[in-house]
């Protein structure tokens, strides 16, 4: 925020003699104490947006993005000249999970300041959630340009690279970048993210620890942290560290609900069930609240995709693309699509691509246009883009996956564009499936509750739809496969699915976690072991505090 008085306060005055206070407690960075005083310093002048720009800038430093939209908002009212103050807006917008609007803050910044680095930083994030990958590959490309440090640079760089899924070159510029300024920590956090997605954990934590050296308030870095192995006892010491993070006033609460999202994973290793199932309640409680999350609309779009995708438009698909390279993993988050995908690209004809987003976009585009843009042009249109990003990942696999789970809602569509392409469903007990999702952290962009009620009419309306696709696809169109299954009888369930993919059999499908790939998903560690049970039943460990997921509770027979 800008130091000194605004233009026409004089310092005497009973104005400047508020900001004068206001600009010492921000010296000693108490943004929190510093607002109720610019607040009242608004009540003198209104009109003036430098004061309601700097009160937004401290609502932000406060960890209070929410606040601060009104006045940055109003400060743009009054001048709308400010690209700095676009910059915040977008920041507290994205944190709010109102994505459309930082985006339109944060293009306002750039389109004022062409070298404003950090605004194309975050727009590339916010592309990346859109699905829009070519946006994103180049704001991060113009961010790394018109920064000014050379570390800042160079680890603008490697986001440009891990989008394109040059990993290795990425891992190489984010460690030159360390050498530059080995104080960076975002640097050291996304090297960290790269060393647990190769199954080097050890290292990663190493990285992990460096950044919150240098950032104790980092939420996610925690969450990736815990993720990256199994707490033993012995580890409470993190667990404190959690604790002691949970107590800043400052930190905002989409960083309070993954921080506490983290400590349920961490009671969950050492055995506390209780207590995680009490903090993965608090997160998806403030989670809700951050992202106003209405499962509501999720419920009417299922209602839209099964209006629009109806047996008779999925059995116009003859002009579809007759590619078979495509393999499209869908089923709710966490139900084994991690797993599935790494066993498929153990195959030497095979590749993973992980979660790419491209159906998002263009299922939108199908429910606002409605059955006439299913047309051929259309569908010719998104099967090359889509196959051209799977090429990005391999040229030569006759066989490449795409793991994005909510594909679920797509299937329709992915089944008009490519015909011939694998479809394959994973399935798993429902209250297993559900408490892994209470214990993960979800962007906006996916409308994905994590807990309670809404969580549960989710799935509900997830069963709904499948059994819509069930009913309205070729038999036999969609392979359905059950994780409970795959675990327990791997050697007669994984040659079936690779059969199915048109492949011959390699053994080294029965052994996912000797494959080197990259895995960028919450699931990382848990693949890199081999294939077992652990994870079957684990809800009976939370059947006293389930709370409304008790409704997804497994059937039982009569006594």
């Amino acid at each position: 925020m800008p130091q000194g008085l605004p233009p026409g306060i004089e310092a005497g005055s009973p104005l400047g003699e508020l900001l004068t206070k206001v600009g010492a407690l921000i010296d000693q960075e108490r943004f929190a104490d510093a607002v109720p005083l610019l607040r009242e310093a608004t009540g003198f002048q209104p009109d003036n947006p430098r004061l309601h720009a700097d009160l937004g800038g401290l609502y932000l430093e406060s960890g209070r993005p929410g606040e601060a939209v009104e006045h940055l908002r109003r400060a743009l009212a009054i001048n709308p000249r400010m690209p700095l103050v676009c910059l915040w807006l977008g920041i507290c917008l994205q944190a709010t999970g109102d994505l459309e609007g930082a985006t339109d803050a944060l293009e306002r910044a750039v389109q004022m300041r062409p070298r404003l680095a950090d605004a194309y930083f975050r727009l590339a994030l916010i592309y990346r959630e859109q699905g829009r990958r070519s946006d994103a590959l180049e704001a991060y490309l113009i961010a790394a340009e018109v920064a000014d440090a050379p570390g800042e640079k160079l680890f603008l760089e490697a986001q440009a690279r891990i989008l394109e899924g040059r990993m290795t070159e990425a891992e190489a510029l984010l460690r030159s970048a360390l050498e530059h300024e080995p104080e960076l920590p975002t640097a050291h956090g996304s090297l960290g993210q790269i060393l647990a997605a190769s199954g080097r954990f050890d290292e990663a934590v190493k990285h992990y620890e460096a950044q919150l050296t240098r950032s104790p308030r980092a939420g996610f870095c925690y969450y990736d942290l815990v993720r990256s192995r199994k707490l033993k006892p012995g580890d409470e010491h993190l667990l404190g560290r959690i604790d002691a993070a949970l107590q800043d006033p400052e930190i905002d609460d989409n960083s309070r609900a993954v921080l506490l999202l983290a400590r349920g994973k961490a009671l969950d290793d050492l055995g506390r069930y209780e207590e995680a199932m009490k903090s993965l309640d608090e997160a998806s409680a403030l989670r809700s609240r951050v992202f106003s999350i209405d499962v509501t609309q999720f419920e009417r779009q299922v209602d839209a995709i099964i209006a629009l995708f109806t047996g008779d438009v999925l059995a116009s698909c003859a002009s579809g693309n007759s590619d078979c390279t495509p393999v499209f993993i869908v089923g709710m988050p966490r139900s084994g699509t991690s797993l599935i995908e790494q066993i498929i690209s153990s195959h030497p004809e095979a590749a993973g691509a992980g979660e790419l987003a491209f159906w998002r976009k263009r299922l939108q585009t199908s429910l606002k246009a409605g059955a006439g843009a299913l047309n051929a042009e259309f569908l010719a249109d998104a099967a090359a883009n889509c196959l051209q990003d799977l090429r990005t990942v391999s040229k030569t696999a006759l066989r490449v996956c795409d793991k994005d789970p909510f594909n679920f809602l797509a299937v329709g569509l992915i089944h008009l564009a490519f015909p011939r392409a694998a479809i394959i469903h994973c399935r798993r007990n429902p209250l297993d499936t559900a408490l892994s999702i209470h214990q993960t952290h979800f962007s906006k962009m996916t409308g994905m509750p994590n807990g309670g009620d809404d969580l549960v009419h989710y799935f509900r309306s997830y069963q709904r739809l499948m059994t819509h696709w069930r009913q309205v696809l070729p038999e036999g169109r969609m392979y359905e496969v059950d994780y409970e299954r795959v675990t327990y009888e791997p050697h007669s369930q994984i040659p079936k699915l690779i059969q199915h993919l048109g492949l011959n059999w390699d053994p080294a499908c029965l052994h996912p976690h000797l494959n080197s790939r990259l895995v960028q998903t919450p699931s990382g560690w848990q693949v890199r072991q081999s294939i077992n049970t652990g994870s079957v039943g684990r809800w009976k460990h939370y059947e006293p505090w389930l709370g409304p997921l008790a409704a997804l509770m497994p059937s039982r027979p009569p006594a």
